[in-house]
């Protein structure tokens, strides 16, 4: 295994650092919270668990965040990595670009439409060129290390080109995701009023319905119902506004049971 205290060590999976298990114990733990809880009431300022406390004895300096890379570079487990995630030119990697540069003040429109014209004249390159390796393993298959490597090359602007596209691919899926959502909400907003404008109406109905004693029968009938409603007991009579509460309940649920 490679040693971590060698910067130029490159190892797959190296050993962890000493300090994870030697310092990362519950005394230190519990003497960074005791300093940083005395910083916070010093300073009036807020109390996290990622606060940095200045001038901290060194056996608690590992449990502290690191300080912000200043260069824009910084290496873990061997690998370089910068803060500006820019992609490389092909010019950068050292590899031949085939057709013309695209300019960078050019519209993105037009940008998009000479990407696509590219691809497709590299699609039609790796073809052919295919084909004449084909035919060179045919006759002399020592003499296909070239063509090999056009085909190579070939391959690397074609990635590039579709590479240089990322944030435009990016852009659209996040237009159709938010157009979608769009559509989702105006869906349930469309169904929400269907639902209000149905129970409103039943409602509005409701309100207008007479009781059903009245004017179902004809005035002979109604005054021998109403003399026999009168006479009778309160417990075994029918009460108009029970009767009208029943058929709204009734109303209510046929139309959402």
């Amino acid at each position: 295994m490679a040693s971590q205290d060698d910067p130029n060590a490159v190892a797959p999976y190296p050993q962890p650092p000493s300090y994870l298990w030697s310092q990362f114990t519950e005394e230190n733990e519990a003497a960074i919270n005791k300093l940083r809880e005395g910083y916070a009431e010093e300073t009036g300022e807020s109390l996290e668990a990622g606060t940095v406390v200045p001038d901290v004895p060194e056996a608690l300096a590992v449990l502290q965040p690191p300080e912000p890379p200043t260069s824009g570079r910084w290496r873990v487990f061997g690998q370089m990595y910068n803060l500006s995630n820019q992609l490389p030119s092909l010019e950068e990697q050292g590899v031949m670009r085939l057709g013309a540069l695209m300019p960078a003040d050019s519209a993105e429109k037009d940008a998009h439409v000479s990407k696509v014209f590219e691809l497709k004249k590299l699609s039609k390159s790796l073809l052919l060129n295919f084909l004449e390796l084909a035919g060179i393993l045919a006759v002399n298959p020592r003499g296909a290390a070239d063509k090999l490597a056009d085909l190579q090359t070939i391959f690397f602007n074609m990635h590039q080109h579709i590479n240089e596209w990322r944030p435009h691919q990016t852009r659209e899926a996040l237009i159709s995701m938010l157009q979608a959502q769009l559509e989702r909400t105006r869906n349930e907003t469309r169904a929400l009023h269907e639902v209000t404008d149905s129970v409103r109406k039943t409602l509005v109905a409701l309100a207008d319905l007479k009781d059903p004693l009245e004017g179902t029968v004809d005035a002979g009938m109604a005054a021998k119902s109403e003399a026999a409603v009168s006479q009778s007991t309160p417990a075994a009579g029918i009460k108009p506004k029970q009767t009208r509460q029943d058929a709204v309940s009734a109303a209510l649920d046929e139309m959402f049971g």
